[in-house]
């Protein structure tokens, strides 16, 4: 009996490394090298020579179109596992790199090429020279790996209590202050993704104030945001998985990619949060959604995913 060939495929799940902000014809020939070196897939846009404009909105553009279709093809492919293992961005810091982690902020777990935006005794940019730009690039994927894989654990094992799951514009830290703002901080690593995020406050509720969510007459610790709404994790995880349209806007590929990774680390497909008060319904509470913008919801909770696409309840 003839055995189809794709049993003996290896399944190999590999990692997705981003390089930005290299010139040519440094960054082709760097970005062989680290495929190599770290066994991984590698999508690079090479900026000019101005090293005080790295980051073009046609850069930026072609990158995000280029990881977000990549990953969405994975996704869709009957390959096995169906998505990059991880996604990690390399980028040489500029003052005008705003635009480009405003692009990839919170799907994507950053690295900083901090050397190579330094500049050598001709005035020149670090990044030019290959030798130098190549080992810097790989080193410091290196050292920025072992920092990532506490955050992957982190977020490879659903928790109710772990702030880094939680939906950016919908989780109010303060009246003035959303989890997008704290998690904005450790993105452009202004604060160490080590912070236990104290600001964050964890509740025990009872059976009796979420009885789909706590069984039995037990009680569990959740995470709830400063109007009192609690966030607990919705294991049935409803929802396909989206498609890029043909003409697909910039938005629309950050807003899928959000739903499908936070900080390079693959969710599960659907994955959301029940949001609601302890023992009551939600009456005329507003919330912002990635697509409809700021509505207000009156049901028993809102579905609210990863990407901060709302959807209110329906029973």
């Amino acid at each position: 009996m003839k055995r189809d060939r794709r049993d003996y495929r290896e399944k190999i799940q590999l990692p997705l490394l981003v390089l930005a902000g290299l010139p040519n014809p440094a960054c082709a020939g760097i970005a062989s090298l680290v495929e190599q070196h770290f066994r991984s897939k590698v999508i690079r846009h090479a900026s000019g020579n101005d090293d005080a404009r790295l980051y073009t909105d046609a850069t930026i553009g072609a990158l995000m179109n280029a990881v977000s279709g990549f990953a969405v093809r994975q996704l869709r492919s009957e390959a096995h596992p169906p998505v990059p293992k991880h996604i990690l961005l390399a980028y040489v810091p500029s003052d005008d790199d705003e635009g480009l982690l405003d692009a990839f902020e919170f799907f994507v777990f950053p690295v900083r090429l901090v050397s190579l935006s330094r500049y050598d005794e001709h005035g020149r940019q670090l990044r030019h020279d290959l030798k130098v730009a190549t080992d810097r690039v790989v080193s410091s994927l290196e050292v920025a790996l072992h920092e990532f894989s506490d955050v992957k654990r982190r977020l490879s094992s659903i928790s109710d209590t772990e702030p880094l799951f939680l939906p950016p514009e919908n989780f109010h830290v303060s009246a003035t202050l959303r989890a997008a703002g704290v998690f904005r901080a450790m993105f452009r690593q202004n604060t160490s993704w080590n912070d236990p995020v104290s600001s964050i406050q964890r509740v025990t509720v009872k059976s009796e104030d979420l009885p789909k969510v706590v069984r039995g007459g037990g009680q569990k610790r959740i995470l709830s945001d400063t109007r009192g709404l609690v966030f607990p994790h919705d294991p049935s995880e409803h929802g396909l998985p989206r498609e890029l349209p043909a003409e697909c806007s910039p938005t629309d590929r950050k807003d899928i990619m959000r739903s499908y990774f936070r900080f390079g680390v693959p969710l599960r497909n659907g994955f959301h949060h029940d949001v609601q008060f302890p023992g009551r319904n939600l009456k005329g509470e507003l919330f912002d959604c990635c697509r409809q913008g700021r509505i207000e919801l009156s049901c028993s909770h809102a579905n609210v995913y990863a990407n901060d696409y709302v959807r209110p309840a329906t029973k």
